[in-house]
């Protein structure tokens, strides 16, 4: 008898030790994925319209922009000022993601990819043709929306030989 009472007590705390464990949350992360890979789509669209305070919105409060030969913008003002000197109406600038990932928590995601400028002058005679790579490092905020904290981008062209020294 003490036997039964005992496997029964046993299988019942096993029944219910296995009932009471957590679901496995689904995995969002295509559709997380598909999220990011949509926002900066819309904001390559955006800042190929040289709309310089619509560019800015993609950005977290607390961003961070890495942009090439220059120090980090790590606030407002500064990324503000690097995209007010690249945006412009001889200007056309656009990228696009070649791959995104989403952590499996959801809450971080990374992209990179490549983009195109090109600047003109008021002739319309090519200054500058650029491409390049681009990295975007994106977290999910506390209203479920996906803002970019960092954001960094270099060229494909070779650099500039030094100039020789004078003697």
């Amino acid at each position: 008898m003490l036997r039964k009472s005992a496997f029964a007590f046993l299988f019942a705390s096993a029944i219910f030790t296995i009932a009471c464990q957590p679901k496995p949350e689904p995995d969002n992360r295509p559709a997380e994925q598909s999220a990011i890979r949509t926002l900066d789509e819309q904001w390559s669209a955006i800042a190929g319209k040289n709309d310089l305070d619509a560019t800015l919105a993609y950005y977290a409060d607390d961003a961070v922009l890495l942009p090439p030969n220059a120090p980090i913008a790590s606030d407002k003002k500064s990324i503000h000022d690097s995209w007010a000197g690249l945006l412009g109406p001889f200007t056309a600038v656009s990228w696009k993601a070649t791959k995104v990932e989403v952590s499996k928590s959801g809450d971080l995601g990374y992209l990179y990819g490549t983009y195109k400028l090109a600047i003109t002058d008021p002739k319309g005679r090519a200054v500058l043709n650029d491409t390049g790579k681009i990295l975007e490092v994106w977290k999910k905020q506390f209203d479920g929306t996906w803002k970019c904290m960092v954001d960094t981008y270099n060229s494909d062209l070779p650099v500039s030989p030094a100039p020789a020294a004078q003697k």
